[in-house]
């Protein structure tokens, strides 16, 4: 990306929240459909960056087009709150056209919009067509292979038949009992958001029950602008119950339903069902309470059951959506046995399975499986944790895997149905997300989406002069492994020294440092004249066994020795000044800036924790427990976890060094761990600064929020690291 000549234009807190957005219109959930012939896929509208409109390329013609502008159609009806704290679960902050299905005949899309599902068929001057009656409020869409389409309605689930004709399959839906919806402990922490699932004939459809009556009911107080209200809510805590799951199987023919008993002798968690390839069994992931291990299962419909694999950890096993059931009997299945994600073919006849893909690489996900070319594509890295490359590999495993993916970056990809083709949607550190269809062997073939920020008319374009790139390098972690941060300098490094924002995330499952295109609040706050740093500490995503445990048992230790070393780098740059260094993360994030702090007062010179966990007995079970274990085996674990536990440490830092931000409607991380350390804070007489945002959720979203938050975060940082002497 060559920056163009000329002072930069000025780059405001107004313009980063402003429309169209400037990292431009970032493609999100491009699908081909089944025939192979058209993609379609969801782009923020250059009007309102806020609103996701439908957009179709006929691959035959290569034009892109918009499909449905989402400001035509009548989506002003509220929300429900069950789809409310759907979206939230699914990190949807958008409006507009949130998400869509391919008709299974390919000749139509079909998307719900303001709780009713429409269809809009491809055939000139179509216009969408509601299918569900105005009074229904429709989630969970889904479309079987024999046209049918199901969804949920007041908590129970329904058939949408090929001749229009609604029939409600479910009536036990109400109060605490759902039915084909994926309860929250599914959603927010197993990363299973489907609670029901055709056969591939869509002859049957197997469905969870879920009745959170098993949980005891707290109270979830939420203040937002018309006042206070409080909110009954089964959350299942630390150490208590969760809900009762059931799995049924209708027979779509009669309307029957069986149940099939999942359980195992130890068994608490259903983390994934799917249906064999003929149709004949379901084959589940059945997980233990301490998530040490996971067995793969098939249910006959019968009843009968059958272990084919168990996975084991001495710590915990990772949940994922790589297992691959093969016609002829056995399955691909993905293991860090070996420390590193590797993928492993398993033989129906028992034998050792084989392993596929190197040892020194990370299988970050299986993508699709060709089964008769005999290969399977999967998404990886090969030496580099920052990349992401499309690799395909041999089922023999006799063949070198072959990347696909050209360049660097990072490369999310969907294969199409003949995998002679893909969907790339491509970024580097210069590059923001483009969208791109590419042949076997990685030509371009169609551009869906450029969004080149080079090009006059991107919106990004008046800035680019003054762009400040990243850039990527290695730390050695206290155990010798290897920590990779990313660094934006500021503008104004040649004038050192320079205060430096350390922005962390530090959990598990994330992973931040990579070579794709980073936040451009660090380009605001480079102007501003503050570096900002980013590392991944053990304990981080996608890289693997080893690099994980670390935190098994005790959080906010490994990670915070990790972000330790990373000062130390910064402290040996001779444009930082080593006094005044700050912290900034949220959720995950805010507990370890809170940590940072509270370990470490000397070194921080201020901290901004947004939606904290402060302590881990208030979050939820399958997470938590995961990491930490039983809270009545490992409650020493608990306690020097808990930043409840650290207030001495707060209270010496800098008066007046800490912010704390939360939104006052949070249902995954509760205000309630802001507030009883608000009560801590006070009662030890520390001064402290709070921003709560009435009636927000846990991701705090939308444009006027977003603007105010950092707003704060500015004025909050200014006063604690000075002016730098450069303006935006």
């Amino acid at each position: 990306m060559n920056a163009p000549q000329g002072q930069p234009a000025a780059l405001t807190l107004e313009r980063l929240f402003d429309t169209p957005a400037l990292s431009g219109p970032l493609p999100a959930m491009a699908r081909f459909a089944p025939d192979g012939r058209s993609i379609a896929w969801l782009r923020p509208a250059d009007d309102d960056f806020e609103r996701l409109d439908l957009w179709l390329c006929d691959l035959a013609k290569g034009a892109a087009r918009c499909l449905v502008d989402a400001r035509t159609l009548d989506g002003q009806r509220a929300l429900s709150e069950e789809e409310k704290a759907r979206r939230e679960r699914l990190r949807i902050f958008s409006a507009g056209i949130v998400e869509f299905e391919w008709s299974a005949d390919s000749q139509a899309l079909l998307f719900p919009l303001a709780g009713r599902l429409h269809r809009l068929s491809l055939a000139p001057d179509s216009v969408p067509e509601p299918l569900t009656p105005p009074e229904f409020f429709v989630t969970d869409v889904r479309v079987a292979g024999n046209g049918r389409i199901g969804f949920v309605h007041a908590r129970n689930l329904w058939l949408l038949e090929r001749d229009d004709s609604l029939r409600q399959l479910t009536t036990e839906g109400g109060g605490t009992v759902s039915c084909g919806i994926a309860d929250f402990i599914a959603q927010e922490e197993m990363h299973r958001f489907d609670g029901y699932f055709f056969s591939p004939d869509g002859k049957h459809l197997a469905f969870t029950r879920v009745d959170e009556a098993t949980i005891p009911v707290s109270h979830r107080y939420e203040i937002d602008a018309e006042g206070f209200s409080v909110h009954p809510q089964h959350y299942p805590y630390a150490g208590g119950p969760n809900s009762d799951v059931r799995l049924g199987v209708i027979d779509l023919a009669d309307g029957s339903l069986s149940w099939l008993e999942w359980r195992g002798a130890d068994s608490e968690y259903l983390a994934r069902v799917q249906w064999r390839p003929d149709g004949s069994a379901l084959v589940i992931q059945r997980q233990t309470r301490h998530q040490q291990s996971l067995e793969i299962v098939e249910l006959e419909l019968a009843g009968s059951e059958r272990v084919l694999h168990r996975e084991t950890s001495d710590t915990w096993v990772n949940l994922h959506d790589d297992l691959r059931l093969l016609n002829e009997g056995g399955f691909l299945w993905s293991s860090e046995r070996d420390g590193l994600r590797r993928l492993y073919r398993h033989h129906s006849d028992g034998s050792e399975p084989l392993a596929l893909t190197p040892a020194e690489a990370m299988l970050l996900r299986v993508v699709d499986l060709d089964e008769p070319s005999g290969n399977v594509f999967v998404e990886a890295w090969f030496d580099t944790p920052t990349q992401r490359h499309l690799y395909r590999i041999d089922l023999t495993g006799e063949a070198a895997p072959e990347r696909l993916t050209p360049g660097h970056g990072c490369h999310q990809t969907q294969m199409a149905p003949d995998h002679r083709s893909f969907i790339d949607r491509r970024e580097h550190l210069l590059q923001p997300p483009c969208l791109e269809v590419r042949d076997i062997g990685g030509s371009l073939l169609v551009e869906l989406l450029a969004n080149r920020p080079e090009s006059p008319s991107h919106p990004y374009h008046p800035f680019l002069s003054g762009h400040r790139a990243a850039e990527l390098g290695e730390l050695t972690a206290a155990d010798g492994q290897r920590l990779c941060y990313r660094l934006t300098p500021p503008a104004n490094r040649d004038e050192g020294p320079c205060p430096v924002i350390v922005s962390v995330y530090g959990g598990p499952g994330v992973q931040r440092v990579q070579d794709a295109w980073p936040p451009l609040m660090h380009q605001y706050f480079a102007r501003r004249g503050w570096g900002v740093f980013e590392l991944d500490n053990r304990g981080s995503g996608h890289r693997g066994r080893e690099f994980e445990r670390p935190i098994h048992g005790l959080l906010g230790q490994a990670e915070v020795a990790d972000q330790m070393a990373g000062i130390a780098f910064l402290r040996g740059l001779d444009w930082v000044d080593p006094d005044r260094i700050a912290v900034f993360g949220h959720s995950y994030g805010g507990y370890m800036a809170l940590m940072c702090l509270a370990r470490h007062p000397e070194v921080f010179r201020a901290a901004v924790s947004v939606a904290p966990v402060t302590d881990w007995m208030l979050y939820d079970t399958h997470y938590t427990e995961r990491y930490l274990g039983d809270p009545h085996a490992n409650a020493e674990g608990y306690r020097a976890s808990a930043v409840d536990n650290r207030i001495d440490g707060l209270a010496a830092a800098r008066p007046g060094s800490l912010l704390l931000m939360h939104g006052m409607a949070d249902d995954n991380v509760l205000f309630t761990h802001t507030s009883r350390l608000m009560h801590a804070l006070t009662e030890a007489g520390v001064l402290f600064e709070l921003m709560a945002y009435p009636g927000a959720k846990h991701g705090l979203a939308g444009r006027r929020t977003g603007l105010h938050r950092f707003r704060v975060i500015e004025a909050f940082l200014a006063r604690n690291l000075g002016n730098a002497g450069h303006e935006p």
